[in-house]
């Protein structure tokens, strides 16, 4: 792969934004434990960027389709997610650190939806293969993990921030390697000499496809069953006697098989399709959850227990990526992005909620109810594919 390829400037992308969640999903939950906050409260502050999703990231990457030009676009998110990152330092106590947040995520969560779009357009056009895209994400986001988690063992939970901001300023420098806009023909997309349509255009003419959005509400649903783990799967581990380090080995295992996935996902699709991912990613998220109160302290089956994220994330993801790839072109790329992440930050944000008073009520015991969670996605799954017999 060239250096300035098409490929290698997205995966580079990936790479920071995926550093970026490397640090914050599983320890942004111990910075706020650091700093105060119980487990309620932490539930409510980690489930904002949630509900952010729902309501601003389909209209900002509905603007980028808009604009036309989704590096620049992409330099103004990652810049303005850096000044949210900033007013995080000095917060303390529950209402400074729940701003705060918000004022991050806004425009943070908005910034891999772009990277997405950029990297399903290339795909569709021939110009590199999605998975093995992500899969540098992936293998960033291990040794974020791997890294926090050591800092963390050596330094204690006061490093979390420092190792955050490091990774936005990253992400923020990485943007102007976003690849130029393709031209978009006028069947797929806003002319851009004509006059542009409202922003809410796009996004209602995807919600026309009832079946699209049905099965992102499945995978959504399978999605959200992690919620209780990036919410509190750290401390779950920490309070049975895991240090830092171990965690973020932990941590680090769950991706390692993704990255293979990942790295195989155009032979994969080619033999099982995005129905059989759908289906695999579904199945693994209920046996995984099903295990987790059942582990014990156990490094080998914690590690084994892990490795099954690449089923019941990856698989998920890769599946509803290709199904998007194929459904929406490449005008209204950004915009589907946008959607698929809206429709599963709803069902993060309230899986979330939830999972904070059943987490403090019942401890590890209360990831069966994430394996209801992935039963109900799993059965929406089925029943949409099930529609058509041809491969999705």
């Amino acid at each position: 792969m060239a250096i300035f390829s098409t490929g290698a400037r997205i995966s580079t992308l990936f790479v920071t934004s995926l550093t970026t969640y490397g640090v914050q999903v599983p320890f942004f939950p111990v910075l706020l434990a650091d700093r105060g906050l119980g487990e309620k409260e932490i539930a409510v502050v980690v489930a904002a960027p949630m509900l952010l999703r729902v309501t601003t990231v389909s209209a900002l990457g509905a603007y980028a389709d808009r604009i036309g030009d989704r590096r620049r676009v992409l330099v103004a998110y990652t810049g303005l997610a850096l000044l949210g990152c900033l007013c995080l330092a000095p917060a303390r106590g529950f209402p400074a650190l729940l701003a705060a947040t918000i004022a991050m995520a806004l425009f943070a969560n908005a910034c891999l939806p772009v990277i997405d779009a950029a990297a399903t357009s290339a795909t569709r056009r021939g110009e590199a293969v999605y998975g093995r895209m992500r899969a540098w994400g992936s293998a960033a986001y291990i040794l974020a993990n791997l890294g926090a988690g050591w800092a963390i063992g050596l330094w204690g939970a006061g490093v979390v921030y420092p190792l955050l901001l490091a990774t936005f300023v990253l992400q923020f420098a990485a943007a102007p390697l976003a690849p130029r806009d393709a031209p978009v023909p006028p069947s797929e997309g806003p002319s851009p000499t004509g006059p542009r349509p409202s922003l809410w255009s796009g996004v209602a003419e995807l919600l026309t496809d009832r079946r699209l959005v049905i099965l992102l509400l499945g995978a959504a649903l399978v999605q959200a069953s992690h919620a209780m783990l990036y919410g509190f799967g750290s401390l779950y581990w920490a309070s049975i006697g895991f240090g830092g380090s171990e965690i973020g080995v932990l941590w680090a295992v769950s991706v390692v098989g993704e990255v293979i996935l990942f790295t195989v996902a155009d032979r994969v699709i080619g033999r099982i399709g995005a129905r059989g991912l759908l289906f695999v990613g579904g199945l693994g998220a209920i046996s995984r959850w099903c295990l987790f109160p059942l582990l014990g302290d156990s490094g080998l089956a914690w590690t084994l227990s892990q490795s099954m994220h690449a089923a019941s994330f990856a698989a998920t993801h890769l599946g509803t990526m290709h199904v998007v790839t194929h459904a929406v072109g490449d005008g209204r790329a950004a915009t589907a992005q946008g959607l698929t992440v809206t429709i599963s930050g709803l069902a993060m944000a309230i899986s979330t909620l939830a999972s904070g008073p059943i987490y403090g009520r019942f401890g590890g015991a209360g990831f069966l109810a994430m394996a209801v969670v992935a039963a109900a996605g799993t059965l929406v799954l089925v029943a949409t594919l099930g529609l058509r017999r041809e491969r999705a």
